[in-house]
């Protein structure tokens, strides 16, 4: 069974940090002091279950005056299951539920897919990084591939 939670801020975070320090330091060799940061005070988190097991994550985050989709992650063994369409998804729509007119995410070239499904448009590209922005909420057709 898939279900999901939001928490804002550390408290309950430690799921999120988990996956995020599993996938972006063991995994993709990040430095282990960028898996959390200041925003966490704050942002709200997403965590995906699958039978009650953390298997993806991802948080809004308000910075520079804009709403960002953020640190989305899935855990290896749990990829290709469409959590990442549905991470994007919620963060989103969470976002215009806020009142956001516009959602942000700053990718790597290799989620520029993922994100473009979901509707977000490229802005920028800046050392390797793509600023891309998506308007409004999300519409159907969910895991569009």
């Amino acid at each position: 069974m898939i279900n999901t939670r939001w928490f804002q801020g550390r408290e309950n975070l430690s799921d999120a940090l988990v996956l995020r320090k599993n996938v972006f330091c063991n995994e993709l060799k990040t430095d282990e002091n960028l898996v959390t940061d200041i925003y966490d005070d704050f942002a709200f988190s997403l965590v995906v279950y699958e039978d009650n097991v953390p298997v993806g994550t991802g948080r809004l985050l308000f910075k520079e005056g804009k709403f960002f989709a953020d640190m989305v992650c899935i855990s290896e063994g749990h990829r290709g299951k469409n959590y990442g369409d549905l991470i994007v998804r919620m963060i989103v729509r969470k976002a215009f539920d806020m009142g956001a007119e516009k959602t942000y995410a700053k990718i790597s070239k290799q989620y520029k897919k993922l994100f473009e499904n979901i509707g977000f448009e490229e802005v920028s590209e800046e050392d390797g990084e793509i600023l891309m922005m998506k308007i409004g909420d999300v519409g159907g057709h969910c895991c569009k591939h």
